[in-house]
């Protein structure tokens, strides 16, 4: 006779705690379901009527999470920009995947996330810290593995690349993951990872997507006279529109301007750390959220995809 326990525990979810946004896939049915929210947190007051009402408690404190905890006041929001802040509250953001879905924890066989190589001496603890928590009073002990960072892209390329039309996965190509913090280089020969090559060395902190966040940030300041948190810039940045006291600002162009500016910053950095590399490569594949700000017309071998932030989801989930 099989467990009650054990008979629940049949959904695995693949994923992407990202600095920027958290996103996941896992099979519904055998259909492919993905989704995301900001990886945002916000303080929220220590009071029984707001923790009925949106609030999750985590370690003693009452949090709003993703887009509810974006509607706060700057003050309030937490950044998650740093790999410590992203330790703290990892557990609240994979317990809001949950409670997104309507999945309980008894539900899950196994989450598998990524993790830059850049945080790679903080492996263990990271995967203590997801595989066991509690939130709103609920138990959350679940089966966890950690891939690095951009590997579970390289996965998702060669998993749609079978089942989707229109997308072939190279030969030998890098894989330029551009999350909004870091960006996670890997390398892929006879479409194989070559995993010697995953390390610290090519991974790089603060050349995500926070750098354009920040120049959203101070065209704000400047423009608008309002300080606003780098989580609430991104937004801005992927709608091209600043709403301010009911009034939408169309900022379309100053984006596109903030974009060719990260294009050419990006490139520039990479033209000189993997030149070399960039030459022999059959395909430079930009993905993560960040793909979307590289211009393809850049040169012949870019690659970018539809809705690349999930691909380090998909992948950690077929993996």
């Amino acid at each position: 006779m099989v467990s009650t326990s054990n008979a629940l525990k049949q959904i695995k979810i693949g994923i992407d705690t990202g600095f920027g946004h958290t996103k996941y896939a896992y099979f519904k049915d055998e259909e492919l379901v993905t989704g995301k929210f900001p990886s945002v947190v916000a303080f929220a007051n220590d009071s029984l009527k707001e923790a009925l009402d949106g609030v999750s408690v985590f370690e003693g404190t009452m949090y709003y999470v993703g887009d509810l905890a974006n509607k706060q006041s700057s003050h309030q929001i937490e950044e998650l920009i740093s790999y410590k802040a992203l330790e703290k509250y990892a557990p609240l953001l994979i317990a809001h995947v949950l409670k997104q879905e309507g999945i309980g924890p008894l539900e899950v066989s196994e989450i598998v996330c990524g993790l830059s190589p850049a945080h790679i001496d903080s492996t263990h603890a990271f995967k203590q810290r997801v595989s066991h928590f509690e939130v709103n009073g609920e138990t959350h002990t679940i089966p966890a593995r950690l891939l690095p960072q951009g590997v579970g892209a390289v996965r998702a390329i060669k998993y749609l690349s079978d089942t989707k039309k229109g997308i072939k996965e190279p030969n030998d190509y890098l894989v330029v993951d551009i999350g909004f913090n870091t960006v996670d280089i890997i390398f892929v020969y006879d479409k194989v990872i070559q995993r010697g090559k995953i390390s610290e060395a090519n991974s790089f902190e603060k050349r995500g997507a926070i750098s354009i966040a920040e120049m959203m940030r101070k065209h704000i300041g400047a423009t608008f006279a309002r300080e606003i948190s780098l989580k609430e810039a991104l937004p801005i940045v992927t709608h091209g529109v600043y709403r301010l006291r009911g009034e939408e600002h169309d900022l379309s162009k100053v984006v596109a301007g903030f974009k060719e500016e990260y294009t050419k910053e990006i490139m520039a950095f990479l033209e000189l750390k993997y030149g070399n590399e960039f030459d022999k490569m059959e395909k430079i594949c930009f993905v993560g959220g960040g793909g979307y700000f590289i211009d393809p017309a850049y040169a012949k071998h870019i690659q970018v995809f539809e809705q690349s932030e999930y691909y380090n989801a998909i992948g950690n989930l077929v993996f």
